[in-house]
C-alpha cells in the first residue's frame, strides 16, 4: 500500500502543480489519505497575495476536473482545497520572504550561538540566510540549512 500511495502521490503532484502554476498559485502541501474505501485528497495552496474562499472554490473545480479526466484516483474520493492557514510552517526562502518585517520564531535543527530558537523580525532573506532583526542586538544571519521551520507570531496592537 505504501508504494502505491507514493506512486499515486507523485502522479497527483505531477498533474496538479502545472495547473496551479498556470493559475498563479503554488502547492504548499498535498495529503492523500485512504478513508473507509475512498480517498481524502487535501490540497493546500497559496499565492503571493494570499488565497480567498473564491480562489479555493475555483481551483477545487479545476483540480477535480483534471483528476477525473486523468482517472488518477481509482475509487471515489473527497477533494478539499484550502489555504495553509496562519500557522503554516515557514521552511523555504520564499516562505520567509512573504513575511518580511513580520515577527517570527525560528526553530533550528542544530544550535547557533548555543540556542536552537530565535525570535525577531524578518529583515532580509537570501537563498542561504534569513536575517532576523532583534532589537537592541545587531541583525542575526541564520543559515537556511540550520532552520527546521519558522512560525509567524501574531501581534496585537
Amino acid at each position: 500500500m505504501a508504494m502505491y500511495r507514493e506512486s499515486l502521490f507523485q502522479d497527483v503532484m505531477a498533474t496538479i502543480v502545472p495547473l496551479l502554476e498556470d493559475e498563479g498559485a503554488e502547492l504548499v502541501e498535498l495529503q492523500l489519505n485512504p478513508q473507509k474505501g475512498r480517498w481524502l485528497v487535501r490540497v493546500f495552496i497559496d499565492t503571493e497575495d494570499g488565497i480567498s474562499l473564491e480562489d479555493c472554490r475555483q481551483l477545487s473545480l479545476e483540480i477535480g476536473q483534471v483528476l477525473d479526466a486523468e482517472e488518477l484516483i481509482p475509487s471515489s474520493y473527497t477533494l478539499e482545497v484550502s489555504s495553509p492557514g496562519l500557522d503554516r510552517p515557514l521552511q523555504t526562502p520564499r516562505d520567509f520572504r512573504r513575511q518580511l518585517q513580520r515577527l517570527v520564531t525560528v526553530m533550528l535543527n542544530a544550535p547557533l550561538w548555543e540556542k536552537t530558537r530565535y525570535r525577531g523580525r524578518v529583515a532580509a532573506v537570501t537563498e542561504e540566510y534569513v536575517v532576523l532583526h532583534q532589537p537592541p542586538d545587531a541583525p542575526l544571519d541564520i543559515p537556511l540549512l540550520l532552520i527546521d521551520h519558522g512560525v509567524v507570531e501574531l501581534e496585537f496592537k
